[in-house]
């Protein structure tokens, strides 16, 4: 008789919580439960980030966030509880993008302009190789408690260098500490083999030149405040907000909704990867021939289009229709604007705001990323498929618009303060 190959005995948490029947409305409810605390957990990191970006610093956040995602994580490991797998997701979705969202901001402010947009780029790719690493891991380790000890320690492997990291020296200047800015900056400078003798004068004329107050004192108040004596400043973070919650909304509504669009779920999954780390690479070249701004506006109007032309029955056989074909289409587009808008965000907003701004625009998404699988899901069933398609093509021109308003980045030095901002108006105008 020949041997028998036998299976490695794989387990999951929705088996040991009793969550695997469909027909069971309660376990399904607890599996959506999962979810959910994950994006409730990404949102409280977001909105306590604003705060310990702009008051700890970048490098500081991160690597909290990066302690408190491994711990987390690693008490997956041990985990027989349904209560305590929640709270353990919640902690992650907090640690994570506490970690993820001061790392993009540090390395901004430490790049030249001339990289910024090819170093978004690289992020990017990078956050479309983790989907294959996460599915190596669900592949090759067969026990789902063993799961989280694999991705703990992969977190350390990425996160662990941040301790070694010097703070940028930006926040270090908007925050009055200059002998640390200097001193940052001169370690900077010696790691790259160049001699540099800064003195005051050099960190003291940009702060002239920013228009900062020499008793400025960076607190949430003082945030607060230059919101209110800064008009410009919060009507480009509102604008923000508003496309940071339409790319989250079609993108988590279309990535947890192909089972209503295409014939095939798995080739559905595999179709939006590829297009997801395509549309990430257009963006570095579109982005460096025409601009943050233009790229932005072009990326969402073709997105509207692929929204519109997805609302009209055409059947293209095999299980296939012009809404399957253009949604898919369209979630290229919406992977363009995600790549973007990171890139974008953090030219547009002062350096004494840039944690804020990101908490609020970044949440902003979460709750579209909260309501985007109900609007795929659920409208699609309760409502003719032009409602919520039709909602996503009116934000999208909403988006557009708002657009027209901001100024372009490319190629100039992000501002420091509001005052900063207000100044580079001067020479906007609102042409495409």
């Amino acid at each position: 008789m020949a041997d028998i190959k036998m299976q490695p005995k794989r387990t999951s948490f929705a088996v040991d919580f009793n969550m695997f029947c469909k027909a069971d409305k309660a376990g399904q409810a607890k599996k959506t439960l999962i979810s959910s605390m994950y994006f409730t957990g990404a949102l409280i990191g977001l909105l306590s980030g604003g705060y310990f970006y702009d008051s700890i610093g970048r490098k500081n956040s991160a690597f909290c966030g990066m302690v408190m995602a491994v711990t987390a994580t690693f008490i997956g490991t041990f985990c027989k509880s349904y209560e305590l797998f929640l709270a353990l997701r919640m902690l992650q979705g907090v640690g994570n993008f506490l970690m993820a969202t001061g790392m993009f901001i540090w390395t901004m402010e430490m790049l030249p302009v001339q990289y910024r947009n090819y170093a978004n780029g690289f992020v990017m790719t990078v956050w479309c190789v983790g989907y294959p690493v996460v599915a190596a891991i669900g592949y090759f380790v067969t026990n789902w408690n063993f799961q989280f000890l694999a991705c703990s320690f992969f977190i350390i492997l990425c996160g662990f260098p941040i301790f070694f990291l010097l703070e940028s020296p930006r926040y270090y200047a908007i925050t009055g500490k200059m002998e640390q800015a200097r001193a940052s900056i001169q370690k900077i400078a010696s790691m790259n083999g160049i001699n540099i003798n800064l003195e005051s004068i050099i960190i003291a004329k940009d702060i002239e030149k920013s228009g900062s107050d020499h008793h400025r004192i960076q607190s949430i108040e003082q945030q607060l405040k230059e919101f209110i004596a800064y008009p410009v400043l919060t009507f480009e973070t509102l604008i923000m907000m508003l496309t940071w919650f339409l790319t989250a909304l079609s993108y988590y509504g279309f990535n947890f909704g192909w089972s209503k669009l295409v014939p095939d779920v798995h080739l559905g999954y595999i179709i939006a990867g590829f297009s997801e780390f395509v549309g990430t690479m257009v963006v570095v070249g579109t982005v460096a021939k025409i601009g943050r701004r233009r790229s932005l506006i072009t990326f969402l109007a073709l997105s509207v289009v692929s929204f519109l032309v997805s609302i009209l029955d055409v059947n293209l056989g095999r299980g296939w229709n012009l809404e399957s074909v253009s949604s898919l289409i369209g979630l290229f587009f919406v992977s363009a604007v995600f790549s973007c808008i990171y890139l974008y965000t953090s030219e547009l907003a002062p350096t004494s705001h840039r944690g804020v701004v990101f908490a609020l625009s970044s949440g902003s998404a979460r709750i579209g990323s909260f309501l985007g699988p109900f609007v795929i899901n659920n409208l699609y069933e309760m409502t003719h498929k032009g409602v919520p398609l039709g909602v996503l093509s009116f934000l999208g021109l909403m988006c557009i618009a708002g657009m027209f308003y901001l100024v372009e980045t490319n190629d100039k030095e992000i501002p420091n303060t509001p005052a900063q901002v207000k100044a580079r108006r001067a020479y906007h105008t609102y042409r495409f």
